[in-house]
Order: structure tokens, then C-alpha cells, then sequence
């Protein structure tokens, strides 16, 4: 796919890049709303030191320093982290003592260091570690376990059952990577090891076929590990094509299925393998991204397409390691 050609003044691309900053030089503030990154750190699974969500602020280009880090409970690991309007933040943990347990620790807004959770959600519908994490407008907590997604209410604690869970062998569930939601609570499912995109409808549960699928080689969909949603509901897949060794970001029109081209892609994506997406209030994209070790976010502005490089790279040397890549952004 060709590049968009777009002509604007100087002035008018600063406009555009309002909220990721216009030829700011690395570790350099630019102009614009002001949000907050938030990355898994998983420094050593096997001692389970140094696990903890890092805070960045998301206005600031180059390496930089964490801003604030929430530390792992003792004998547990992070696994993915979600953020909800508030700023309450929401992490799967693995509780690796035996019996196992996974569970999702909810942490107030401002929440530091090694702060007790505010709540706890554990569920028997837990079957292996939670790889992902969304939650809607509502407070609504969806987590993807295993082959299986559990939606629990807002403020569920404790050992609480989900409002609904979709799962079976009509669901099409396949090694799946990480789930996001629209604003009519939609889910839509990176399903990695089928090469697709599934998209359940807010009201689907049990045993239920998918209300679409994206695949097909005209998608370009290859091991997708990431999912987001804007406000417009147009849809972002991380895309890895191992034998080409390209990394790519699809866009698809909003309820876009079946064998649909996508109608943007992004390709300036220096990296060797791609994971979590997430988009802010501005619909401004966040690629997580590792290339010869280094793990960065590259961020885009609203609109950009074919080889445009990212606005702007947010890495640091305080994250070295995240084994599922989920990022979150408010």
C-alpha cells in the first residue's frame, strides 16, 4: 500500500501533532494534553524481583526516567495492566505459591511503590494466567484467560463470578493474545495463533460464535498480538510476519469483517516483533515494540499511514523486560 499523500504547512502538521509534540528533540516535553503510559516490567520471573508497572509520562520523546512504579507483592509476577477513566489501575498477577492463583489486583489513582490493592478479583473461571486486561466506560473488567474472556462487574471483588463468559469451541478462541473494547462494549480478540481478529458483541456469552471475524490474506493479519479501538471504532491489529520479518500496524474500517482490506497500514515500525496497543483520548496510537532488545513505545498521531515514522519513541532503561507487552494508556 502506497503512502497517503497529505500537503500541509509547518503550522498545520504542529496542530495535528498537537498532543505528541512537532520536531521536539529527545527527552524534550511538547506541547499538548498530558498522558500517562503504563508498561508491565518483568525483570526476573524466576526470583520474581523487580516485577512492577512503570509510569511514564506519554509527552515526553527519547529515553526517560519512570515517573512512578507500583512494585509486585512477594512470590507474584505482572502479567498485563489495564486503566480505567478514573485512573484506578488494574494488574493480572500470578501468584506462583502453590496452589497457583491468578488474579486481578485494582490499585487507587496515585497508587506507589509497594501499595496494598484497593481490591481483589479472583474467579474460578481463572483457568491459567490473565495475558490481557480492558476496561470499558462503565467499569466493566474483561480479562482473557487462557481460551476464555470473563466479564465482571464494576467494583467486583474477592472471589466474584462473572457477569458473563465466553467460551467453548464455537467461540474460535486460539491461543489469543490480548482483547480490547469499544465504546458499545464490543470485545475484540487478537487471536494469534488463528491469524485473526474476533469480535463479540456486548451481549454474546457462553458458547458462542464470534459476530464477526477479520481474516483472510487481503486483512495482511499474520500473529497478531495486539488489538485496539478508537472513538471512531476503527480498529488497529499488530501484525508479524515471520518470514518476511516485517512488523506492520493494520487499521480497518469501523465493523469491518471476513476478508477486508485493511484501509490504513502502518509500515515505519523499527522492530523486530510487535505486542499491546493502546489509544488515548485523542486517538494518538501507542505500538509497543522490541528491536535488538530495546523495549519502546512509538507513538502516532490520529491519521498517519504507509511509511510515516512515529511522532515520536518513548524508551527507558529502567524497562528492560515485559513477556506479554500489554501497555496502557490515560
Amino acid at each position: 500500500m502506497k503512502p497517503l499523500t497529505r500537503v500541509v504547512s509547518i503550522c498545520a502538521a504542529c496542530i495535528l501533532l498537537l498532543a505528541t509534540g512537532c520536531g521536539s528533540s529527545s527527552n524534550s516535553p511538547v506541547p499538548g494534553p498530558s498522558f500517562t503510559l503504563y508498561v508491565v516490567q518483568n525483570e526476573n520471573l524466576s526470583s520474581m524481583v523487580g516485577n512492577s508497572v512503570l509510569e511514564f509520562p506519554a509527552n515526553v520523546s527519547g529515553s526517560i526516567a519512570a515517573t512512578n512504579s507500583v512494585t509486585v507483592p512477594m512470590q507474584t509476577t505482572y502479567d498485563a495492566v489495564a486503566v480505567d477513566t478514573a485512573g484506578n489501575l488494574y494488574v493480572s498477577a500470578s501468584v506462583t505459591t502453590f496452589p497457583a492463583l491468578y488474579e486481578i489486583l485494582v490499585y487507587a489513582a496515585g497508587a506507589t511503590g509497594s501499595a496494598t490493592p484497593a481490591r481483589t478479583i479472583t474467579s474460578s473461571s481463572f483457568s491459567t494466567f490473565i495475558s490481557s486486561i480492558a476496561v470499558d466506560s462503565t467499569g466493566e473488567v474483561y480479562a482473557l484467560s487462557g481460551n476464555s474472556i470473563s466479564v465482571f462487574a464494576a467494583n467486583a471483588a474477592a472471589n466474584a463470578t462473572p457477569v458473563r463468559q465466553i467460551a467453548g469451541n464455537l467461540t474460535q478462541l486460539n491461543s489469543a493474545s490480548a482483547i480490547a473494547v469499544d465504546a458499545a462494549q464490543n470485545i475484540y480478540v487478537a487471536n494469534t495463533q488463528a491469524n485473526d481478529i474476533l469480535v463479540f458483541s456486548s451481549t454474546e456469552t457462553g458458547n458462542a460464535s464470534p459476530a464477526g471475524v477479520l481474516t483472510g490474506t487481503a486483512t495482511e493479519i499474520s500473529s497478531p498480538s495486539g488489538v485496539a479501538v478508537d472513538s471512531s471504532g476503527d480498529i488497529y491489529v499488530a501484525s508479524y510476519n515471520q518470514p518476511s520479518n516485517s512488523s506492520l500496524v493494520l487499521e480497518f474500517a469501523p465493523a469491518a469483517t471476513g476478508n477486508a482490506t485493511p484501509s490504513k497500514m502502518l509500515t515505519a515500525i523499527a522492530a523486530d516483533t510487535l505486542g499491546g496497543l493502546a489509544v488515548d483520548a485523542l486517538d494518538n496510537l501507542y505500538v509497543y515494540t522490541t528491536a535488538s532488545g530495546q523495549l519502546a513505545i512509538a507513538v502516532y498521531s490520529s491519521g498517519e499511514t504507509g511509511s510515516n515514522i512515529p511522532v515520536k519513541t518513548i524508551s527507558s532503561t529502567a524497562w528492560t523486560k515485559s513477556t506479554y507487552g500489554q501497555i496502557a494508556v490515560r
